[in-house]
């Protein structure tokens, strides 16, 4: 197995992951979830906006035109994007505020996400599941350390 393969296949998945944050930088944002609670909790809350879910689809829709698949760069996109919201919604439920911490659940959502639209095979799944947390710990640092992001994780 080439062990860049996989990298650069989920790579859509990756910037759009990342690249959500992006939309703090607009004046308005819209919450997906209306500001709406449901058995006490914010359904997802402040920090998952259309603007961040449309600028991650975009982004890595873009990353997969450029990488010569389009199609499968917008489903790995859209799968990271949805995959994040069940991640805070599932956040919320456990009582954590926005900005808490949940490790692996930080880490996978988006992964996962991605991989009920477009599954990849097995072996690139589990690369993918065990080098995805330390990827994404280091991108995190760099965006906090950068003002991007607000907590390192």
């Amino acid at each position: 197995m080439n062990y860049l393969e996989p990298f650069v296949w989920i790579l859509p998945a990756y910037f759009s992951n990342a690249s959500a944050t992006l939309s703090k930088y607009l004046k308005k944002r819209h919450p997906i979830d209306f500001g709406r609670e449901w058995k006490g909790f914010r359904v997802l809350g402040d920090g998952k906006t259309w603007e961040g879910f449309f600028t991650g689809v975009s982004i890595g829709t873009a990353v997969g035109f450029l990488l010569g698949d389009v199609y499968t760069g917008f489903l790995l996109s859209l799968g990271a994007m949805l995959g994040d919201l069940i991640g805070s919604f599932l956040k919320r439920r456990m009582g954590l505020e926005r900005g808490e911490e949940a490790p692996l659940l930080d880490q996978l959502d988006f992964l996962v996400g991605a991989f009920l639209l477009v599954p990849p095979p097995p072996e690139w799944a589990v690369l993918l599941i065990a080098a995805t947390p330390v990827v994404h710990r280091a991108a995190s640092v760099a965006g906090h350390l950068w003002g991007v992001k607000r907590e390192p994780w």
